[in-house]
């Protein structure tokens, strides 16, 4: 499967491109925020909790809130997604008070198995220690939890 390595930037740089030609939108409370980090390789998630803050868990396994330039700093982003139902943002009030009163904690942060994916899903589903650690497990509890089914670009501008 070496290939689908060589491939992924492709397929997401082509999803990017059809991306910027939808409608953008801006978060709910409690909507499901996430960006690229490498090229397609990698993403970033957290929660929106209003006024332009996102809840996210850091590389150093700091739970703290940031702006949406905190959000991309240090990836390849220049788009957050937002979680949509057939585009139009959605959001969980629950999700964003889970996502308030993690803020100032630390966990055992590491890339695969303990990141910002698992945290986000923590706070939808109140289940911190859950075993989603990838986007696409996310994007599923998303899918349950606030019957997210698309993804679009916040409507701001990061630069």
């Amino acid at each position: 499967m070496p290939y689908r390595a060589f491939l992924m930037p492709i397929y997401n740089t082509v999803e990017s491109i059809i991306d910027g030609c939808r409608n953008r939108v801006a978060p709910e409370i409690g909507s499901v925020l996430y960006c690229d980090l490498a090229f397609g390789y990698m993403d970033h998630s957290g929660i929106y909790i209003g006024d332009n803050k996102i809840v996210h868990l850091n590389r150093h396994g700091k739970i703290q809130v940031t702006t949406p330039r905190g959000f991309i700093n240090g990836g390849t982003a220049i788009h957050i997604y937002v979680s949509c139902r057939n585009g139009v943002s959605i959001g969980s009030y629950l999700s964003a008070e889970r996502a308030i009163s993690m803020v100032g904690a630390s966990r055992r942060y590491h890339v695969l198995l303990n990141n910002c994916h698992q945290f986000s899903c923590g706070c939808l589903t109140g289940n911190f220690d859950n075993t989603d650690n990838y986007l696409w497990m996310l994007k599923k509890r998303s899918g349950e939890h606030l019957r997210a089914n698309t993804w679009r670009y916040w409507d701001i501008d990061l630069f």
